[in-house]
């Protein structure tokens, strides 16, 4: 019994999911505005289009549209008032607004009833292509539309920009933020988000709640807070940290080392700070370079070659290094033990190794060929 129980409900479940992607795909803001727009006169769509920026372009002013109709700003308020109104007057304005609703209720009833806008829109424009113009739109038709059914959240300390179904649970999300930052805080490092729906899947607020809180939910109040982000990378972290959101030259090379977690160029580090694209400023080879200079976290391994101090590297020459060797092995070692090790440390050739060994001031060669350090080291 149990058995057929959970197929009916894997059956139900791929059902479900299957009716949303389709839905999904099938949404279309544009479209949608453009048949509703049918019902207005020339200046009344153009008006509209020109406020929200329903054509990509930036939102205008009462007062920017009114002067190029040459009449005031009041009576440009009036005319997007009257084809709101109109709009939503029509008859056919039910029939074509619904599936669009159903669509937008759907996705954010699956996060909890409540989204920020940016994952909301992202998620409704998938498959049509997330670009200015359809963002417009679906905002357009939400906010001036569809206020009777979602609710807008302004940014504040607690949310960032979001869109709600009415009446979610609004208490719970903030329950949860407060669990989210402190499971972040306490582990005080980034996370991945598989790592944090485990953390926070033990919690007290979880099995109280857990049948309202799945792992999209999960994620969809990560993204809500302001005091929560995600460097490029996918990893969560408090939005003050520099290795979730850098700020500085210093934790872009680091978060850069610490992702590829091997030593690289710091021509190569310049380069794929680019690539993460953590903002809008372009790095410099020679910036790189002069921040690992002065930053004593990082090491040179090689001929322009960086690594982190933290993996266990030291500061220094093939000689500095083979003097460390061979005092904590306190023992004397053949050449190949040396060059091996120091590989471990330093991205040189062998032969610089082999004359750094005949620093007589430093190194005896023992009559077994091994090496150990001089009396006066």
């Amino acid at each position: 019994m149990d058995n057929q129980f959970n197929q009916s409900n894997s059956i139900l479940d791929k059902i479900i999911t299957s009716k949303k992607t389709t839905e999904i795909e099938q949404f279309n803001p544009s479209e949608v505005v453009t048949a509703l727009f049918k019902t207005l006169s020339s200046r009344e769509e153009d008006v509209l289009r020109r406020r929200y920026g329903l054509l990509g372009k930036d939102k205008e002013t009462l007062e920017n549209i009114g002067t190029s109709y040459k009449v005031t700003r009041e009576r440009i308020r009036q005319i997007e008032n009257t084809a709101i109104h109109k709009i939503k007057k029509h008859k056919n304005f039910y029939n074509i607004i619904s599936p669009i609703e159903s669509t937008i209720f759907s996705v954010l009833e699956q996060h909890g009833g409540i989204m920020s806008e940016d994952s909301l829109l992202k998620t409704l424009l998938q498959a049509i292509g997330d670009n200015k113009i359809n963002r417009q739109n679906i905002l357009f038709i939400i906010s001036e539309l569809l206020n009777h059914k979602f609710k807008e959240l302004r940014p504040s300390n607690d949310f960032r920009q979001s869109w709600q179904i009415m009446h979610a649970p609004i208490r719970l999300l903030r329950d949860s933020i407060t669990e989210l930052i402190k499971i972040i805080s306490e582990k005080n490092q980034p996370l991945t988000i598989n790592e944090i729906i485990d953390l926070f899947k033990g919690t007290e607020l979880f099995t109280k709640n857990q049948s309202q809180i799945s792992e999209d939910i999960i994620i969809s109040y990560l993204e809500i807070s302001p005091g929560i982000s995600k460097n490029p990378f996918d990893e969560y972290g408090l939005t003050e940290w520099g290795s979730i959101v850098p700020k500085r030259m210093n934790d872009k090379i680091y978060l850069i080392l610490k992702r590829h977690k091997e030593p690289l160029h710091f021509t190569e580090i310049a380069q794929k700070i680019n690539e993460a694209k953590f903002d809008n400023r372009k790095s410099y080879p020679p910036t790189v370079h002069n921040e690992l200079i002065l930053n004593d976290k990082y090491i040179l391994v090689g001929r322009g070659i960086y690594a982190l101090k933290e993996w266990g590297y030291k500061p220094g020459v093939v000689s500095n290094v083979l003097i460390d060797i061979l005092k904590k092995e306190n023992r004397p070692m053949s050449r190949d033990e040396l060059v091996n090790q120091v590989l471990q440390q330093r991205i040189v050739k062998k032969n610089t190794i082999h004359l750094a060994l005949t620093e007589k001031t430093k190194f005896k060669k023992l009559t077994d060929g091994t090496y150990q350090l001089t009396e006066q080291i």
